[in-house]
């Protein structure tokens, strides 16, 4: 993805401040949105991200997958 420069770091500082997340390039328009593994990495976006707590706290389930894999393909 082609992002004018500082747009992430904007983006990334957005996402902490309202306890969000990044959406996976790679699935956008898919259907089948997903937190950005780049993002869920990110020390301070895995501790802000409501999404990511609820995770860790077993509220909500997860699939990580790798990045070649098929967004829209269905999980067991």
């Amino acid at each position: 993805m082609h992002l004018e420069p500082g747009r992430l770091a904007k983006l990334t500082a957005q996402a902490i401040a309202n306890e969000g997340h990044i959406v996976c390039h790679d699935t956008l328009g898919t259907g089948a949105g997903a937190i950005c593994a780049g993002y869920a990495a990110h020390p301070q976006g895995a501790e802000r991200s409501l999404a990511l707590r609820l995770v860790r706290a077993c509220a909500l389930r997860a699939t990580f997958t790798t990045p070649d894999a098929d967004p829209t393909a269905e999980t067991a």
